[in-house]
């Protein structure tokens, strides 16, 4: 039996430390294929050169998977690239196996080929892996005609990185996430929580967004009786007592997420969990069925207070379905925050000023606040960046570029932004170290052992 080695090399923190639920799919594909697997999970690693030689030690893997999860924080102005520390972990397991190294996750699916270069690596999987990595390893070596056929695969041939024909799964319901591979008790220590996915795919058209790319624009359901199985599984097995539903909405569409809370009351877990959610079509009925089923709190992705904001970002509601959502959660006894960006395409003093109003008086715990966009190949948003000569084509979006709007001056809205969001105290601002930082959440974090850390921050 062949065995695979996967790592996730993700050692981000704040606000939390995210476990790879990803790689946790992959591995139970390729269970279901015969191979034995283990996952080296390197986040909460304080040697990881050390870490890496002791497993490859340990376990002689015939292959192995890293997961690149992100290529850099997302944050403005504190932009810190994940790049070289990947490659160093590269030429680590370089030095201590031949085994092949096949690259996948989020990150690589957005830049195959431009990471494949830089990490000097041979193969790679963009987009969805459960099927293509086994296919891949099905054929290593003894058929290399047969990897222009494998979906998905990124790979190197004489010289020049090819990649095939990129498609998602027609259904996500054949694997399940393997929970037995991480330490659960310790994401519960660190984070406060554990993650679960309801479903795949985004059919919004965000201008900036690349789930739709990297997930695809059709829903692929997961059974509710699944889902609720997992939960079951996460806190009789593994002790968790919070989930995380990791979906880009939970709630759409609206029939499934419904479903899945009556399957969790039906299943009689009463596990508290958080989600992700649009303001678009949320109503007091579902987050009253939501509440019942366990929710605790929601992360909106309402992007901006400003309808001329989002109309330019393509956003699917306005600021008054932003404000009626924090209203209705209030009513439901449902925590919320809210992300909020500034410096998006049609930002300017005006709109800021309508941001500031309306964060005043916005029903929620929170408000989470990023400067600026990060600028993604493929997205709406390069287009308008290349419109707006924001960047130019062939310019490298490896490395973290940034949409700005141009109707108000950088230096503007920094002290603008800066200056609001430190008199208000619901908001909290990465870019800016404005109540974030590594070292406040382990703090708060000793203290509130569940859930999300800005629900705490009243």
């Amino acid at each position: 039996m062949k065995s695979v080695l996967l790592i996730s090399p993700n050692q981000e923190k704040i606000p939390y430390p995210v476990a790879p639920i990803g790689l946790l799919y992959i591995a139970d594909a390729l269970k279901k294929a015969l191979f034995k697997v283990s996952l080296l999970d390197l986040c909460f690693s304080e040697n990881i050169r050390r870490d890496i030689e002791t497993r490859i030690r340990r376990s002689k893997p015939d292959y192995i998977g890293i997961s690149l999860r992100n290529v850099d924080n997302l944050t403005f102005p504190k932009s810190i690239s994940y790049l070289p520390a990947f490659k160093g972990i590269v030429r680590t397991i370089r030095r201590c196996t031949g085994a092949p190294i096949v690259l996948g996750g989020s990150a690589f699916s957005l830049f195959p080929r431009e990471i494949l270069s830089f990490l000097e690596c041979e193969w790679g999987v963009a987009g969805e892996g459960e099927e293509a990595f086994v296919e891949l390893l099905n054929v290593f070596r003894d058929d290399t005609a047969a990897y222009g056929k494998i979906d998905n695969l990124a790979w190197k041939k004489k010289g020049e990185i090819l990649l095939n024909r990129v498609r998602h799964m027609s259904s996500s319901s054949e694997y399940a996430p393997d929970y037995g591979l991480i330490d659960n008790a310790l994401y519960m220590k660190r984070g406060g929580m554990a993650n679960l996915q309801t479903k795949r795919g985004c059919r919004f058209r965000c201008s900036y967004c690349t789930y739709p790319s990297i997930e695809g624009k059709t829903y692929r359901l997961r059974p509710p009786e699944a889902v609720a199985a997992d939960m079951s599984l996460l806190q009789r097995k593994y002790a968790v007592s919070h989930v995380f539903f990791v979906d880009d909405v939970f709630t759409y569409p609206a029939a499934h997420a419904s479903a899945v809370c009556e399957a969790l009351i039906k299943k009689g877990t009463r596990m508290r969990w958080s989600c992700f959610a649009s303001p678009s079509g949320i109503s007091g009925t579902l987050l009253a069925q939501m509440k019942k089923a366990g929710c605790t709190h929601i992360e909106f992705g309402s992007d901006s207070l400003s309808d001329r904001v989002l109309t330019k970002m393509r956003k699917p509601f306005l600021s008054d379905d932003i404000l009626r959502a924090g209203r209705l959660c209030k009513e439901a006894g449902i925590k919320c925050a809210h992300y909020i960006i500034f410096g998006a395409p049609g930002e300017n003093r005006v709109t800021l000023k309508e941001q500031f109003r309306a964060i005043r008086v916005l029903e929620g715990d929170a408000v989470i606040a990023m400067i600026g966009i990060r600028i993604y190949p493929g997205t709406q948003l390069q287009k308008v960046s290349l419109r707006e000569k924001i960047i130019k084509s062939g310019d490298d979006l490896l490395s973290p570029r940034f949409y700005l709007s141009p109707e108000i001056s950088q230096r503007e809205l920094l002290e603008r932004v800066a200056r609001f969001t430190r008199s208000a105290a619901q908001c909290i601002v990465p870019g800016l170290e404005i109540r974030s930082s590594e070292k406040m959440y382990s703090v708060l974090r000793a203290h509130y052992q569940e859930g999300p850390l800005w629900g705490y921050l009243g």
